[in-house]
């Protein structure tokens, strides 16, 4: 469930940020680009941390 919070709140704010950059930059707002680019890097955040928890050597294995 978290991870659909994640992606849903993380194309919200892509959203506003395309926009906001788009506005600054006077160019136009593509909304579909905008929302492509932010769930693309929510799903990174998503994925992220348990590649990192896998790969660090000084946590503690469960097994």
């Amino acid at each position: 469930m978290r991870y659909l919070a994640t992606i849903f709140w993380g194309a919200i704010l892509g959203q506003v940020v395309g926009f906001l950059i788009g506005a600054l930059n006077s160019a136009p707002y593509d909304p579909k680009t905008s929302l492509i680019i932010s769930v693309i890097f929510a799903i990174i955040l998503c994925v992220l941390p348990p590649i990192m928890k896998a790969n660090d050597p000084t946590a503690k294995s469960e097994h």
